[in-house]
């Protein structure tokens, strides 16, 4: 590969860490909500069948489908993320956007 257009590695690394800029690993709090929970749904909107209620101190990843004010996420149960291979067992769905902290993604 030509060193000329290869961009400089230290500049990817600091992009990764700008304020603003939701990163793969980021974690999304849920927001409080009138009935205690926030819906994961199989699809981006209300007419898709529930997977599970989320907690408002639940934290969610962003993934990459957006539609309209959805957007695909992963969650886990409970502290289910802090085991081992945690990660590995996070559920997909879909949440309404508004529903999750303004300062993530």
């Amino acid at each position: 590969m030509n060193r000329s257009l290869r961009p400089p590695l230290l500049a990817v690394c600091l992009a990764c860490f700008l304020p603003g800029t939701a990163s793969a690993m980021e974690l999304c709090h849920l927001r409080k909500t009138p009935d205690g929970f926030v819906a994961l749904r199989a699809g981006p909107g209300p007419q898709h069948r529930l997977i599970a209620r989320m907690k408002p101190e639940d934290e969610v990843q962003y993934g990459q489908g957006r539609q309209g004010k959805w957007v695909e996420v992963t969650w886990w149960r409970g502290d289910s993320r802090l085991q081992q291979d945690g990660f590995s067992k996070g559920i997909q769905g879909w949440a309404f956007s508004p529903l999750i902290a303004k300062d993530c993604g």
